[in-house]
């Protein structure tokens, strides 16, 4: 920003939301959808999402802003079956450094959950909020179920409200929607109002979103990205939605693992042999999904392996039945949004 644009900005004073961490990009939408109801989100209240190595960029906003708010989500990867989990110091590190230089009358929200996110609020002397799983986290989430979208329970100071994501699955989406509330209280918003705004909440492309298929089928999109952890939760939330016909696993690469790629894709197709009817992998170390679902006892007849996206999809659609639901995960790389492309109505 120039000159021209800081003074323009100091003049105008907007209040200023900041959201890092590897959840931001639902967060932020989340944090729209509550604000928007009430707020000219763009004018008089500005929401900016920023990766963890640029976040140092928004010092001049939050510092000379009517009311800041710094938002990190987690940094670590969200097992499915824990509620405490910890990330990369690394990833922290300037969202850190800038806690430590914001006024005292900053609002700090922290992914409680996630140990290196929590622990930020140790060093510094801002107004901070908590959200997650944890009793101890200010807003906290509870009694999840799973229907055509995700049902949960918000505790905040006693109070009790419940909010309903339409076809949106996920302990992502469920922080997305923590963070929003923290935020909207931070606004002057009571659980009630803010419960209502997240009906309208339908987060992004790809990211555990239910969407209509061919033949009356129903798609579970996670195509957006996907880690060994993001993708077995998928694949137990897929085993715990109780109204599918057919549940139909296709999963591509999990790119980036390392050393550990063929074991850790075998325990992805441990976790499939449990909660799916059908497979479909496509890439080469999907194959080892593949190897991990026979060796859990999956019948050979049941799975379907390709080595490209084009053959698979094609293979897919001849396949897919009336009342199925499909969950499409894989590493961006992978592109498997071809393959929701080519199933969705």
């Amino acid at each position: 920003m120039n000159i021209f644009g800081k003074i323009k900005f100091v003049l105008k004073k907007p209040k200023v939301i900041v959201v890092t961490g590897n959840g931001r990009a639902c967060a932020k939408e989340a944090i729209f959808q509550v604000l928007s109801s009430h707020f000219r989100v763009g004018k008089e209240v500005l929401v900016f999402e920023s990766g963890d190595k640029e976040v140092g960029k928004f010092e001049f906003f939050l510092k000379n802003s009517q009311k800041a708010v710094l938002v990190i989500t987690h940094v670590g990867d969200i097992p499915h079956d824990k509620d405490f989990f910890s990330g990369e110091e690394e990833k922290v590190k300037e969202a850190t450094h800038l806690a430590k230089t914001l006024p005292a009358q900053t609002n700090l929200i922290l992914n409680f959950d996630d140990e290196t996110v929590r622990e930020i609020n140790d060093i510094t002397n801002l107004k901070t909020l908590t959200f997650g799983f944890s009793e101890r986290a200010d807003f906290k989430a509870s009694d999840v179920k799973l229907n055509m979208g995700t049902n949960f329970k918000v505790n905040y100071k006693g109070n009790i409200v419940p909010v309903w994501l339409e076809k949106l699955f996920g302990k992502e989406q469920i922080y997305a929607g923590l963070s929003a509330a923290a935020v909207g209280t931070i606004f002057g918003l009571n659980l009630v109002e803010i419960s209502q705004a997240l009906k309208n909440y339908f987060s992004l492309s790809g990211k555990m979103r239910l969407i209509e298929g061919i033949r009356k089928s129903f798609i579970l999109d996670d195509s957006e990205s996907a880690t060994v952890f993001s993708m077995v939760e998928a694949i137990e939330t897929l085993g715990k939605i109780e109204w599918a016909r057919r549940k139909i696993a296709v999963l591509g690469d999990v790119i980036g693992i390392g050393k550990y790629t063929i074991e850790a894709h075998e325990a992805i197709g441990e976790r499939v042999a449990k909660n799916c009817d059908l497979l479909f992998t496509v890439g080469p170390r999907a194959k080892f999904i593949a190897q991990g679902a026979v060796q859990k006892g999956m019948g050979f007849e049941k799975i379907f392996q390709f080595d490209k996206i084009d053959e698979g999809k094609l293979k897919l659609r001849d396949e897919v039945r009336e009342g199925d639901l499909i969950l499409v995960d894989g590493s961006r790389e992978m592109e498997m949004a071809k393959i929701v492309e080519e199933i969705k109505k």
